[in-house]
């Protein structure tokens, strides 16, 4: 059913489509009218940003365990699998980058099944994200600013990614 998401949908590089798929479900167990789905999702989206992939937790069922981990830095597929791809020796085509992708699509699945059971259980608490120092400058100006809250102006930033890996500082 979401075979479509793979490879970051249709093969795009665009979002993780573990955290699409997921996204999915957290609309639609959560969803209501104050829109309670959005700050589950915005954690999932900048924990999957902050971890380093592949965690070991599936190791014991991988026919590589103990891979090179690199930090995803944002929920993009290309992104995520690039930096791990330079960072472990291997080609993008290659098995041992299948595997870690389908490692990290299950601590994808896992995170946000233990978020939804916190959730459901009402211990569930939103994180606030903090931006990392190299851009705190940026959302002065530029964010943050909330989806559901849009206004005229600078605060157009839109996500909790680290600006600098898409655009260059022009402060400096």
């Amino acid at each position: 059913m979401f075979e479509h998401a793979g490879q970051g949908y249709a093969g795009h590089g665009t979002l993780c489509g573990a955290l699409g798929v997921c996204s999915c479900i957290i609309n639609l167990v959560i969803y209501d009218k104050e829109h309670s789905y959005s700050p589950v999702i915005d954690r999932m989206m900048w924990w999957y940003a902050q971890m380093k992939f592949p965690t070991e937790r599936f190791d014991d069922i991988s026919a590589f365990p103990k891979q090179v981990q690199a930090q995803a830095m944002t929920p993009l597929c290309h992104t995520s699998v690039s930096k791990w791809t330079l960072a472990a020796g291997v080609q993008v085509t290659s098995k041992e980058k299948y595997e870690r992708c389908a490692k990290v699509a299950g601590e994808v699945v896992f995170t946000v099944v233990h978020s939804l059971n916190e959730y459901f259980a009402g211990r569930w608490k939103p994180a606030k994200w903090t931006p990392s120092k190299e851009i705190v400058h940026c959302i002065e100006c530029h964010g943050p600013e909330g989806f559901l809250n849009y206004t005229e102006g600078m605060n157009q930033q839109q996500g909790h990614m680290e600006c600098l890996l898409c655009h260059q500082d022009h402060t400096k």
